[in-house]
């Protein structure tokens, strides 16, 4: 039997391998507000070596990002945001900034308006937004956030700051977990000036959860069949050796 056979069947469930793993991260993040589904791939590589059989073998790909913005959810919550359009939140975060779009935001102890993680919000300047004492908290569809001081709750609103909303930048994001994404190194982050911001709602994940199960069922039958090809394949190559063996 021609081991090349084996090879191409090895680097077909190592694709199908790849492609589960990327279903079932999606699956379990179908309700992860801000989440960017995986969308796995693989390339051919040709097998190297003086004894390598004819073929290629699959190499699984950096996993890639769905990175269109999920349906927006509306939850009641002043300090829950959806981003309208391609863009970002942009963070500060102990490693860089980063981009998001879970807008579960927060006020901290230090009065920082931050995201769930505590990593605070960049504003239009590039720093944070510092929020005093509010009797009501307003982010408009521009980013502005405003509110009424507690200490006149029947007064006007006054501005605080403005919420940077980042276009998706050029070269891919990269996954740094938590619904967190850098940008590729270099990579000039821009204003987006035609995003908005909705409050009182947030970005649900944006993995479509009827085809992502569909997929999984199709991903499930081929690791099966891929498998059962290999068994029945090193079966005959057993049996053919067996054979040799008696002549």
């Amino acid at each position: 039997m021609d081991p090349s056979s084996l090879y191409t069947t090895m680097a077909g469930l190592q694709d199908i391998t790849a492609q589960i793993e990327a279903t079932s991260a999606n699956l379990a993040n179908s309700q992860t507000a801000g989440y960017a589904a995986v969308q796995a791939s693989a390339v051919a590589a040709p097998y190297a070596g003086g004894n390598a059989p004819v073929g290629a073998d699959v190499v699984a790909e950096v996993p890639g990002r769905d990175t269109m913005p999920g349906p927006m959810t509306s939850t009641g919550d002043p300090l829950n945001v959806a981003v309208g359009g391609d863009a970002w939140l942009e963070v500060q975060t102990p490693s860089g900034n980063a981009l998001t779009r879970d807008g579960s935001l927060q006020i901290t102890s230090a009065g920082i308006l931050a995201d769930s993680a505590g990593n605070p919000i960049l504003g239009t300047t590039g720093s944070p937004i510092s929020v005093p004492n509010l009797a009501k908290l307003q982010i408009g569809a521009d980013g502005t956030v405003s509110g009424v001081p507690a200490s006149t709750p029947g007064g006007p609103a006054t501005s605080i700051g403005q919420i940077r909303l980042v276009a998706t930048p050029a070269g891919g994001l990269t996954d740094i977990g938590d619904s967190l994404f850098a940008p590729a190194p270099g990579a000039s982050l821009q204003t987006d000036t035609t995003a908005t911001l909705s409050q009182t709602y947030l970005n649900a994940s944006n993995v479509d959860l009827t085809q992502t199960m569909m997929t999984m069922i199709t991903e499930s039958r081929s690791y099966q069949l891929q498998t059962q090809l290999m068994k029945s394949q090193a079966a005959g190559s057993d049996s053919l050796n067996a054979m040799l063996a008696q002549g």
